[in-house]
């Protein structure tokens, strides 16, 4: 089945396309892209309406003309299995940006940590700032007991977060976000509906003894959707996705990719989820009952809240890597983006 989770204003390429059904053939007719299933055309578009296309079906096949179509007119084209991104096609022309790329090997042969520095501050905050958002709402109802909690742990993050400034390096900064992490989850896990089941946050490092909670498994999908946007916005910059300040580079790990999710995690993701389990949990809770149903309304969810935020959260994502070149070329100092409410 196919879904266009966002369709924007007029004239305004603003459709991510998600095919997903197995079977599916993405074809080009008179410079129109095409899908086609069971040997029905599903929808003809042109590139001028799409933003990206997202194949997440290994049983599914595209035209040539449909790879090249989508790199002249710049249309995303990410494959991904479920919640891994897997790749995407980029222009030929890509490869020559060499001097964004020795910046980065620059400042990072010569201490990364102001920059690591920068992107947890950022998170931090945000994580603050979603907790919060909630102690205010449960005080406003008269939840006394819950909104006291949530703004202890707030204060905590806010404990760490000025640790930020006195560490030296990447190592001691990790550690201070591991940290603000605990207090973190630990608030989220008192926001939630009990009957979800969230206490924790688990990692690929760090996986579940048993079944992973439905709560885990929205994020794991919606961080890769931030993955999605993230990885997009270092390639439009001109930036290798693999040299990070943050993150340690090693094979096939897009670093710098990472670091500048860090900041976003809380405020696109966590938040609308949140949202989403405390209006709507049974969402949720059907995930793994009904096949991709429940996956793709979590996407859709978290596709229409990004784009239709205002600002759109993918224009601020790309204004962030943006920010990151000047800061490289040493015409301007990277500042992290930091939400209100």
């Amino acid at each position: 089945m196919l879904t266009v989770p966002f369709s924007g204003c007029v004239g305004v390429r603003a459709k991510t396309v998600l095919i997903d059904q197995y079977g599916s053939f993405l074809g080009v007719r008179q410079g129109r892209f095409f899908l086609k299933v069971g040997g029905k055309v599903r929808w003809e578009l042109a590139p001028s309406e799409i933003d990206s296309i997202v194949i997440t079906t290994d049983g599914s096949a595209l035209s040539a003309a449909a790879v090249s179509l989508a790199t002249t007119f710049g249309v995303d084209l990410v494959f991904m299995s479920r919640e891994k991104p897997l790749g995407r096609v980029i222009s030929y022309k890509y490869g020559t940006l060499m001097r964004s790329w020795l910046l980065q090997l620059k400042v990072r042969e010569s201490g990364s940590a102001e920059l690591a520095r920068l992107f947890l501050d950022g998170k931090l905050h945000n994580q603050r700032m979603v907790i919060l958002e909630y102690a205010r709402r449960l005080r406003g109802g008269g939840k006394m007991r819950e909104a006291g909690f949530l703004e202890d742990k707030a204060n905590e993050i806010a404990k760490r977060s000025s640790e930020l400034a006195k560490t030296a390096t990447v190592e001691e900064l990790l550690v201070i976000e591991a940290h603000a992490a605990k207090s973190y989850w630990e608030a989220v896990s008192e926001i939630l509906p009990r009957d979800l089941g969230f206490s924790h946050r688990y990692t690929r490092s760090n996986p579940p003894g048993g079944e992973m909670d439905k709560f885990n498994i929205s994020l794991n999908l919606g961080y890769a959707l931030l993955r999605k946007e993230v990885w997009r916005a270092v390639f439009l910059a001109g930036l290798n996705p693999y040299l990070g300040f943050l993150h340690k580079p090693r094979g096939g790990r897009p670093a710098l990719v990472l670091d500048l999710m860090e900041e976003f995690r809380a405020v696109s993701v966590d938040r609308p989820l949140i949202g989403l389990a405390r209006t709507d949990k049974y969402a949720l809770v059907k995930i793994g009952e009904n096949g991709s149903d429940a996956l793709r309304r979590v996407w859709s969810h978290l596709v229409k809240y990004m784009r239709e935020s205002n600002p759109s959260h993918v224009e601020l994502i790309n204004s962030q890597a943006r920010k990151l070149v000047l800061h490289l070329r040493g015409v301007g100092r990277y500042t992290p983006f930091k939400s209100r409410w």
